[in-house]
Formats: C-alpha cells, structure tokens, sequence
C-alpha cells in the first residue's frame, strides 16, 4: 500500500502516522514547498518529496505529474485547508480518483475504509464505505499519533516558476491549539480587544493554549486563526470557552475535547448542552478570580 500526503506544515505528520499504523505494509510518501519541512518530517516519511517553491497551483501539477510517473498512490492524503483542497482538487483531476473533504476519522472494516466526514456546514456527519483507492482532505487535528522513526530520503524537485513572489508565513502567538492538552476560547462575550490579554494569560498559566470564534478572527481580526468547521479542528483534554454561544459550526471544531467548560451568562445558551461543567455568570468576575486562584497554585 502506497500513501502520498501534501504536507503544508509538520503539525500534519499526526494524521498521516494514523493511517501508517492503521494499514500494515505501507510505504509513506509526502510533498512540501519547504525546506525546514521538509529535514523536518522527512524523519517519518520514507520519502519527502522537496518542491523549493511558493504555493503555485502550476508547479503543484507538475509535481504531481513528476510522483505519479514514479508510483500510483492509493491512498492520498491532503489538509482540509483552502490550500490543500485546492491541491487535492488538482490531484483528482490528474488522477481521477474520489476525494472526500473535512474527514475527522477513518476506520478499517474488512477490505473496506470507513470514512466519517462533516456535513451540511457542520451540522452532521457522515460515515462513507469506500472500497477502491481515493483521496482525502483531513481537519487539522483530528489525531494525535506520535510519529515513528523513518528517516527516509529527501528528493528535490526541479521545477522553475516563471515568475517571483515574495512569501511570508503568517506568524501566530501562543501554542498551537491543534495540539495542546488544554484550549482557552473567547466568544463574542468578549467585549474589547484588550481584553484578550486575560484570555492568553490564563492559557500561559495552564500550559495550554488560546484561540477565538469566527467573528473574533474573520471580522474583528483580534486573531489569526479560530475555531470552528471554517477554522481550526483541536481535540483537547479540557476547552475552556468564556462567552461563547455554542453554535454548531464552532461546536464541530471542538467535537474531539474530551471535556468541555463553558461560562456565559446566557443559560440558555447552546453551548451548555454540550459541556461537562457549566457556569452561568459574568465572565468578567469568574475569568479574572480563575486566574487569581491559578496565580496563588504557581
């Protein structure tokens, strides 16, 4: 079995070590446009292709091209972002094969692959059998393996763009909520900008992580990156949100918490519905006395 993966960062390797472990006999291979991914996660992969580029949906054919004419993958993987559905969209193009998007988790049933996406914006899930070979755009983190040694071999690819674009990597405070044990969001309970300075000083204080809703991030721009089926997919051991409503399109960005905290002074907000403790009240008195309390354990 030959699985190929399109590799925007190293964050990735997590999903594709699953489907490693998942089949037996499997030979990984993978493509970035970097080079400090690709020494990165070329320790996992068998074989990272390198393509030195900027995100070109030109060049990402050629190199498309180039893998295929040396082995047909099976199974290709890609990030269900809006630059790796772009690129599975051209590898299904190459190559014909079925492509199922914002998958969270796949499972083995006899010859076939159990594949469970999201629905409907969000608002349901979907579980597809597939038998033959096909490719995937998996949510951020939906798994959180820990990747094997491989050591595999790094193969440069020669393909020139006939033009020159500057690029620069959008640069994100914080950890990365896509792997933290524990993820602090704000809603639009939030009322200043400011404000979001007591949201990040309680995630320092518990080792985790800070995030927003879509409003936060898309339209007020306090942040880079939010939570939701629009955003970011995070699995963490505790999700604290503080004003947040708790609509579904968030919701299913947060689907794999294992256990869920919400305050808002709205009682009955969605949110409650889905959380294992919640608290009604203002999150300007709970949110300041939390982190006086965690302040006096440090």
């Amino acid at each position: 079995m030959n699985i190929f993966c399109f590799i925007e960062d190293s964050s990735w390797v997590p999903v594709f070590e699953h489907f490693y472990k998942l089949l037996s006999g499997t030979e990984l291979s993978g493509l970035t446009l970097s080079k400090e991914i690709a020494m990165e996660v070329a320790k996992y992969f068998d074989k990272t292709y390198l393509l030195n580029s900027t995100y070109s949906p030109r060049i990402i054919m050629d190199a498309f091209k180039y893998i295929l004419s040396q082995a047909k993958p099976q199974i290709a993987l890609f990030p269900s972002t809006n630059k790796g559905r772009a690129a599975a969209g051209i590898y299904m193009g190459l190559t014909g094969l079925p492509l199922y998007t914002d998958v969270y988790s796949v499972d083995v049933e006899g010859n076939k692959f159990l594949v469970n996406r999201l629905v409907y914006g969000g608002t349901a899930s979907a579980t597809i059998s597939v038998e033959s070979d096909f490719a995937l755009a998996v949510l951020k983190g939906s798994y959180k393996e820990k990747p094997q040694s491989r050591f595999g071999e790094i193969v440069p690819l020669d393909i020139e763009p006939d033009y020159t674009v500057q690029f620069k990597a959008r640069e994100v405070s914080g950890n990365d909520p896509s792997s933290a044990d524990i993820v602090v969001v704000a809603g639009r309970g939030i009322k200043k900008r400011e404000d979001m300075k007591l949201i990040e000083e309680l995630a320092g204080l518990t080792g985790g992580a800070w995030s927003v809703t879509r409003p936060l991030a898309a339209d007020y721009r306090w942040a880079d990156q939010w939570i939701g089926i629009s955003g970011l997919t995070v699995s963490p051991k505790v999700y604290i949100a503080f004003g947040v409503s708790g609509q579904p399109h968030h919701l299913m960005g947060a689907r794999g918490a294992k256990y869920i905290i919400a305050v808002n002074t709205d009682r009955e907000a969605p949110i409650f519905e889905e959380s294992d403790l919640g608290i009604v009240g203002d999150l300007y008195k709970v949110l300041p006395r939390l982190i006086d309390k965690l302040k006096e354990k440090v």
